[in-house]
């Protein structure tokens, strides 16, 4: 989900995390936006409650209710309006349902809380994350990611100030602000090893790197999948709740990292990625340079930061985020830096 400015890496403070009934949600697309849920369930989140609905046309809507607090709901706005430009744009994203004002984002109350209501259209297909991953379905995954990426270059910018605890170019700082949470020595040891590549190899060239506005959370459970013509194809990525201005190579970088993952190769893994990657669009040089100790940093982030949740009011969804991150990353370590960045290169060359 979501963030602003200045949101810490450990448990999220329960007074943040909106955790509305059912019920309540029911009512709150009636009023808003005129739907008949017929089903309505709860989906995990962080700090929001989500909920899909089934209405009695048989239409189905993702809800994500949030908090209306500080710099949120310019922020939910900004997202929700760049998400509707790219599914007009044909990307594989949610449409946007808008309320009965015409308003992507429903501003209202709920129990005295001020909260703001997203509506979108809930996309079908096989969580990569469930899905049979091959070389053939690694490469999509690059291609999608670099078609995602041009089409954001177009976006109007965020607002000022929006950052994020999971940005790339701050992932060492997130890595050890985490660290004293986390009870596995060995998950410890790897992560400060991700945070030390950093240092070494990521922040001398952050300002030669360019930026644009960045998904930047395209892990296996916001990619949805499914068979195109015969073929396995990316038929949706969603969550747009970490959007922000950032690294462009950030993209590519954390797509193919979190899809390094689901590989018995993980290195392989994050080069099929690449090479799709590359199909679409180039990188320079420098964010040749920076892709594996990115993607490295990134699966260090994700293992220190839900470990140091492990024991929060929400364990298992901690346990789900970070699954499998730790021998991925262990994989990634080893490898050569220099030959990877050159293989890199060769992939992305224009």
């Amino acid at each position: 989900m979501g963030a602003v400015a200045g949101e810490p890496c450990p448990e999220p403070a329960a007074g943040r995390v909106l955790d509305l009934p059912v019920e309540q949600v029911r009512g709150l697309v009636r009023e808003r936006y005129g739907l008949r849920p017929q089903r309505i369930e709860r989906v995990e989140g962080e700090l929001a409650t989500i909920c899909r609905l089934e209405d009695d046309a048989g239409r189905g809507f993702a809800v994500k209710v949030s908090r209306d607090e500080g710099e949120q709901r310019a922020a939910v706005e900004w997202r929700t309006a760049v998400m509707a430009r790219l599914a007009g744009q044909g990307q594989p994203v949610p449409g946007i349902l808008t309320d009965r004002s015409g308003s992507a984002v429903s501003v209202t109350h709920v129990g005295g809380t001020p909260v703001l209501v997203v509506v979108e259209e809930w996309l079908t297909g096989l969580p990569l994350h469930a899905a049979e991953v091959d070389r053939t379905l690694l490469h999509e995954i690059g291609t999608t990611a670099a078609r995602l990426s041009a089409a954001l270059a177009a976006a109007p910018p965020p607002p000022p100030g929006l950052t994020h605890v999971w940005e790339a170019s701050r992932g060492q700082r997130t890595i050890l602000e985490a660290l004293p949470d986390v009870p596995d020595p060995a998950t410890r040891d790897l992560a400060v090893a991700a945070a030390e590549g950093f240092a070494a190899d990521v922040a001398p060239q952050l300002a030669e790197l360019p930026r644009t506005v960045v998904h930047q959370d395209l892990h296996d459970a916001n990619l949805l999948v499914g068979q195109v013509d015969g073929r396995p194809r990316v038929t949706g990525v969603l969550d747009f709740g970490d959007m922000l201005d950032g690294l462009r190579v950030a993209e590519l970088a954390v797509a193919a990292g979190y899809a390094a993952r689901l590989t018995g190769d993980p290195l392989q893994g994050l080069l099929d990625v690449v090479a799709g990657w590359g199909r679409e669009a180039s990188l320079s040089e420098a964010e040749a340079q920076v892709v594996l100790p990115l993607a490295r940093t990134r699966l260090a982030v994700n293992a220190t930061v839900w470990a140091a949740r492990s024991s929060g009011t929400r364990a298992a969804y901690a346990a789900a985020r970070s699954a499998r991150s730790v021998p991925a990353l262990q994989a990634l370590l080893a490898a050569d830096r220099d030959a990877v960045a050159a293989e890199v290169h060769r992939l992305t060359r224009a």
